[in-house]
């Protein structure tokens, strides 16, 4: 099933430690434009709680994660209060449903997180991994900076697009400088989205 504007199929892989309903997916990373558009808002947030239940809807019963953040910052759209995402998957006693593909929150994660569908869909994050935008520290400096969702720095907003590199993966010589400030992401964000908004308003 595609996503619109992002080609995104989602193929969901469950690991169960007991036979539960399986699901099944693909993801292709979106354009950096695309990411912004797609989102219902963009919230920096850190994680406060982390609690997962049993949930039976139509007839079946699954996993469900709940996150509950604390939002530090509004950098697009209006999120409720409290913000708290529903994800499909996590563990219940000895019963665990792991899905391929998706991060995993823990309490004292901050991050930069494009939501969309939060409640109404099985993952609110656009494109799974792509919506989720870890703020590291660097231990010399101290400097914040934001990563990917595999712990890779973050440059630029074209490597939005580019396929998730190896947890730790060193970027290349050819872009030098720095990785992109929360405070330089959270302005670029900004900017994609008033200019979605506008050529929304114009159609």
């Amino acid at each position: 099933m595609k996503t619109s504007g992002l080609a995104l199929l989602l193929l969901i892989t469950l690991v169960l430690s007991r036979a539960l309903p399986a699901f099944a997916t693909t993801v292709i990373a979106p354009e950096f434009d695309q990411l912004v558009a797609q989102s219902d808002y963009v919230v920096r947030a850190k994680v406060t709680s982390v609690t997962s239940e049993w949930r039976e809807e139509k007839g079946q019963r699954h996993i469900f994660t709940y996150v509950a953040l604390e939002v530090t910052e509004v950098i697009a759209g209006t999120p409720p209060q409290p913000l708290v995402l529903e994800l499909l998957g996590g563990r219940v006693g000895d019963d665990e449903m792991r899905i391929d593909g998706t991060p995993q929150f823990a309490v004292g994660d901050q991050d930069i997180l494009f939501v969309h569908g939060n409640g109404r869909q099985a993952f609110p994050l656009v494109a799974l991994m792509h919506g989720r935008y870890p703020v590291k520290q660097d231990a010399m400096s101290g400097r914040e900076y934001m990563a990917r969702s595999n712990g890779a720095a973050l440059y630029d907003t074209q490597e939005v697009a580019q396929p998730m590199r190896a947890p730790g993966a060193v970027r290349a010589a050819t872009a030098p400088g720095e990785p992109l400030s929360p405070a330089a992401f959270a302005a670029k964000i900004r900017g994609a989205f008033s200019a979605s908004h506008a050529q929304q308003s114009k159609n």
